[in-house]
């Protein structure tokens, strides 16, 4: 992988890092293409949001104890 990764490769990146830990260098070019590109900085924000969506609706979902039942 180059140091600076082009929009398809930090896209891919981007969605790769929600199901693996991404090695430092992928991070660091991650981090630096971010920095000049607008559209994949808001892509990642973009899945960020997506991701503590579905975090909140999961913690929200899940029945609590001490409820009752339906």
């Amino acid at each position: 992988m180059p140091l600076l990764p082009d929009c398809k490769e930090t896209t891919r990146l981007v969605l790769e890092g929600e199901d693996r830990q991404l090695r430092l260098l992928e991070r660091a070019g991650v981090r630096l293409h971010w920095r000049m590109c607008a559209g994949c900085a808001r892509f990642g924000r973009q899945v960020e949001l997506m991701r503590e969506a579905m975090g909140s609706w999961r913690r929200h979902a899940e029945p609590r104890e001490n409820e009752p039942g339906e």
